[in-house]
């Protein structure tokens, strides 16, 4: 029994510091935003249940992200398949994204917004909803994760060249979408114009 309380103790000691960078991870990832709360759950009750496999010492961030990563790819697949209700179409893409948006974590990720940046909101939030799943993995791991590359690749378990390619693709096509956004919205202007 003590050795289970142990375990118990050195499991939340490594999970506590994680909670709010999990949970961002999981709202911006998931298609269905009520689901992040039973996607954590599952997630930590995977990590908890296997954590005797854990070696003490190791990468336990990255460790935890994997499990949390494949319970939304699980959520998001069963997602689509069992979708039974859309959006309103009268909903805005700022609104629906201001339905899975948590205020702590919008002033982490909004602390210096500036001008530009709050007229911005909506077009990137579009255009981070339109990478390819992987590339918008890549890129929340890295962004709200703070992630490095090799623990990028660790968890998404693909090469580190195609996480830096992938974050590179990421940020060459939401600059081209913003550059966009901020010249229709006269933020922005060409030279010679």
């Amino acid at each position: 029994m003590a050795e289970d309380a142990g375990r118990t103790e050195r499991f939340l000691r490594h999970l506590e510091p994680l909670q709010v960078a999990l949970e961002a991870y999981c709202r911006r990832s998931l298609y269905d935003p009520n689901g992040v709360l039973d996607v954590l759950q599952s997630a930590v009750a995977g990590t908890y249940r296997d954590f005797y496999l854990y070696v003490e010492g190791t990468n336990f961030r990255a460790w935890v992200f994997r499990y949390v990563h494949l319970e939304i790819q699980n959520a998001n697949r069963k997602y689509r398949r069992d979708r039974h209700e859309e959006l309103p179409a009268d909903l805005s893409v700022e609104e629906a994204w201001n339905l899975v948006l948590d205020e702590p974590l919008l002033q982490v990720l909004l602390d210096d917004p500036g001008a530009i940046l709050d007229e911005c909101d909506a077009a990137l939030a579009e255009g981070i909803w339109g990478l390819a799943p992987q590339e918008r993995s890549i890129l929340l791991l890295h962004a709200i994760g703070e992630f490095k590359y090799r623990e990028i690749a660790e968890i998404l378990q693909v090469p580190m060249g195609t996480v830096m390619s992938g974050l590179a693709r990421c940020r060459l096509r939401l600059r081209a979408r913003l550059v966009k956004f901020g010249e229709e919205r006269g933020l922005l202007r060409r030279e010679g114009r």
